[in-house]
């Protein structure tokens, strides 16, 4: 069985899913700086780690998600089939980097989404540094292709996978109909004819306070529902300069409970000011819902086509994503149609094509 050893941050369970379907292929190590973000309260437990081994090595937290230690150092990359590494930017990843550039030992940079942004020249040469060199680079897409070359990578070395945070399962085989919806969205407690979700952490990035300013300028009865935590004073502040009375504000729930609203609802919207992936976008068409996202989310570009699933805004325009949900509103069979066009487009963005995809590329492909 082929040796492979994996080098990330932190064992986010998306990623630790993906991990246990690549270990059923190969004998996999995956070394983690840390257990968790900052603020982020997830705890590790070894029975996470079925299908791998989880090693943790000591280090120093660096700013929400960075590490600084020297065990990296002390690893015998030699002794594996194949080394790879989803993180360059923490200072424990760097020095990984620097020993397998030094020693010459081919290694793969996986990398989920990057937007292109005008470094500055010191910048430039560091990220150019990291990310160029590698033997092999796994991207989510064209866009993610795009920075990578941006920054030193040979195109003819980035091959393309289904980048999801989903397992077969979680796709619905057909969308509920709307006698359905409107039951979920009763028992839920949500009485208007139409539903609105978005799902994120309530901070800046994720742009919800653009969507509540494109909510005051809605022509239908829409419940607006935005899932991810206890929101700020700012976002109460705004519902109630803006007098909107449709929008229900959702603390984290189960993932069990999140299917019943994306299940629910009509529209999806991730009015986001960068992601550099946005899986919350898969999540949402694996229940059929058609996606309005912004141009500065790499999962819409990757995956989003106006008209044919969804809409791409510019980021920051509350007018247009205003006007894009008013269009869904109005044609209730366009929107029924996109969000089928959604479930058949993501069929194989799933853990285990992930899986299969990477095994291949590694070692089945003329990459032995």
């Amino acid at each position: 069985m082929k040796k492979v050893l994996w080098i990330t941050n932190m064992p986010t369970m998306y990623r630790v899913h993906f991990f246990n379907e690549l270990g059923k292929y190969c004998d996999l190590t995956v070394m983690f700086d840390r257990y968790h973000a900052t603020g982020v309260e997830n705890k590790w437990d070894n029975s996470y780690a079925k299908n791998f081994t989880a090693v943790f090595y000591k280090t120093i937290d660096i700013g929400r998600e960075g590490a600084f230690g020297v065990g990296l150092l002390k690893v015998d990359y030699k002794k594996y089939d194949k080394v790879i590494l989803s993180s360059y930017s923490s200072p424990a990843e760097m020095l990984a980097l620097c020993k397998l550039k030094m020693q010459k030992i081919p290694y793969a940079l996986e990398v989920d989404g990057g937007i292109i942004k005008n470094d500055n020249p010191f910048k430039k040469k560091l990220k150019t540094f990291l990310i160029s060199g590698a033997d092999m680079y796994f991207s989510t897409g064209d866009s993610t292709s795009k920075y990578l070359t941006h920054y030193g990578a040979k195109s003819s070395k980035i091959k393309k996978y289904h980048f999801s945070s989903l397992y077969n399962s979680d796709i619905l085989e057909k969308e509920p109909t709307p006698e359905e919806k409107k039951e979920i969205r009763t028992r839920l407690g949500f009485k208007r004819e139409i539903m609105l979700i978005g799902v994120g952490r309530f901070i800046k990035v994720k742009g919800f306070d653009i969507l509540l300013k494109a909510a005051a300028l809605l022509k239908y009865d829409i419940d607006i529902v935005i899932i991810g935590g206890e929101p700020t004073a700012e976002y109460h502040q705004l519902v109630d300069d803006l007098k909107l009375k449709n929008v229900s504000f959702i603390s984290e729930i189960s993932k069990e409970a999140l299917a019943e609203y994306y299940k629910a609802a009509d529209i999806f919207v991730l009015p986001t000011r960068g992601d550099m992936w946005g899986l919350v976008i898969n999540e949402a068409m694996a229940k059929g819902l058609p996606v309005i996202t912004t141009d500065h989310c790499v999962a819409g570009l990757e995956l989003i086509e106006d008209e044919q699933n969804g809409y791409i805004v510019k980021s920051e325009d509350y007018v247009q994503l205003a006007n894009r949900i008013n269009i869904l509103s109005a044609d209730r069979s366009a929107c029924a149609q996109m969000g089928k066009n959604n479930l058949e487009k993501i069929k194989n963005y799933t853990f285990e094509q992930m899986a299969k995809e990477h095994y291949e590329i590694l070692f089945e492909r003329g990459n032995q």
